[in-house]
């Protein structure tokens, strides 16, 4: 491999997939008016494209079809350069009257630098999601399915398109909230695949 092309590998890298690895702390459902939900917790990878790193999601009811979420995220890509990714989206979030499907419109930025290297600079970012989620008997535990495309524009790659699905879990104890995620991509080269796992106070009024 061409010695120019291994000086900005580490660049191609920080500037693909940004957001695609991100857990999913949600469900299809929506909150009520005036709820807010804040779950924080962490993701890693295996992949080319792998980073591990903390996750927090809020969301807050507008209607009760309609949310607001933020998600913002801070991890390292798992390669030997220093290296830093930050990561803030926000956007609303439909459900369907029965609240088992959502699709929410997200859209940010995602600052990556390598130290001691040229940094991969801001990726703009656009990240609609669908969700399709289902409670067992006791409404104890949700089953969340989703898939998620990236539209992203970075001053080194230029556009490109991503994609990735996964499964989500939500577990119910009598004060916390807890979150199990697993995900997948194989946009290209830049294939991974991804865990996290979360936890939440329920919603506040």
């Amino acid at each position: 491999m061409p010695t120019k092309l291994l000086k900005y590998l580490p660049i191609i890298l920080l500037a693909s997939s940004c957001t695609v690895a991100l857990p999913e702390f949600q469900t299809a459902a929506s909150l009520a008016p005036r709820e807010n939900k804040l779950a924080v917790g962490g993701f890693s990878g295996r992949g080319l494209n792998a980073s591990t790193g903390g996750v927090a999601l809020y969301n807050r009811g507008l209607t009760n079809q309609l949310d607001l979420t933020t998600t913002t995220s801070i991890s390292r890509l798992n390669i030997e350069q220093d290296n830093l990714r930050i990561s803030a989206v926000l956007g609303p979030k439909w459900s369907t009257p029965n609240q088992k499907w959502a699709l929410s419109a997200p859209m940010g930025a995602v600052y990556s630098e390598t130290f001691n290297d040229i940094d991969a600079g801001y990726t703009y970012v656009f990240t609609p999601t669908l969700y399709r989620s289902w409670a067992n008997e006791s409404g104890v535990v949700t089953h969340t399915f989703f898939a998620r495309s990236e539209a992203a524009y970075n001053v080194f790659r230029g556009r490109w398109l991503a994609l990735v699905s996964g499964y989500g879990q939500q577990y119910e104890t009598e004060r916390l909230t807890h979150y199990i995620s697993v995900s997948g991509s194989t946009n290209g080269p830049f294939y991974g695949i991804y865990f996290g796992y979360g936890i939440s106070l329920k919603p506040l009024r």
